[in-house]
């Protein structure tokens, strides 16, 4: 019995091996990728409000003239802004 499970072993180690640590490491990844997909809908939700907020703004338009972005640059890096905290 335990000369065929030694013979087994010997012949799937690696892929054991790896599969392991492969499953071990995604576990370990994945609150991680959680928050950035979460932290993406934020950006993306926030940039939208701003963009409503900013077309209303009368002095917004200095600011667009004095940074030379375009009103969706504006609102995407506000989105950030209030998403990165």
């Amino acid at each position: 019995m335990s000369n065929k499970f030694y013979e087994w072993w010997k012949n799937h180690r690696k892929v054991i091996t790896y599969g392991t640590f492969f499953a071990l490491f995604s576990f370990y990844l994945s609150p991680i990728i959680k928050e950035a997909k979460y932290k993406n809908q934020c950006i993306k939700y926030s940039s939208k409000s701003a963009l409503s907020q900013l077309k209303k703004d009368p002095t917004v338009k200095i600011l667009l003239e004095k940074t030379e972005l375009t009103i969706d640059e504006l609102s995407r890096i506000e989105g950030y802004r209030n998403c990165i905290k």
